[in-house]
């Protein structure tokens, strides 16, 4: 799973998608990452994985960042986007419930000691949200 956490920046995938994000000038990459989890298709651990961490950049963006903190870098680029992407917040919520209930990444951490601390990440994401 690449994962070294349950927080939702504590992967490899989702930081190989932040060193994308960094060089985007918009919220294209964080839209698409959302959009994805919505397309019909079952939900692969990546794309699940990405959409957790656009999901939790957008709501620092929104002045609510989670626990783990931020690199500099990331930090700054949400500092740019303050309050940018409000139409995003109901299909980020819609897409967190999507990844609980059916998703290859549910069922990876299902499978370890950390499943609940995993879930109550999700649930606390999705409280930041609102």
């Amino acid at each position: 799973m690449g994962a070294w956490g349950h927080g939702n920046l504590e992967n490899d995938t989702v930081l190989d998608w932040v060193v994308d994000l960094l060089e985007a000038q918009d919220l294209e990459l964080i839209s698409e990452a959302i959009e994805m989890v919505h397309d019909g298709k079952y939900i692969d651990a990546d794309t699940a994985s990405i959409a957790l961490g656009a999901i939790d950049i957008l709501a620092a963006m929104h002045n609510k960042p989670g626990q783990e903190g931020y690199e500099e870098d990331l930090e700054e680029w949400i500092s740019q986007h303050k309050g940018q992407g409000t139409e995003l917040l109901l299909p980020a919520k819609k897409a967190l419930g999507k990844i609980l209930i059916d998703s290859e990444l549910k069922e990876l951490w299902e499978e370890t000691d950390s499943f609940d601390e995993w879930v109550l990440t999700i649930n606390e994401l999705e409280g930041r949200l609102l």
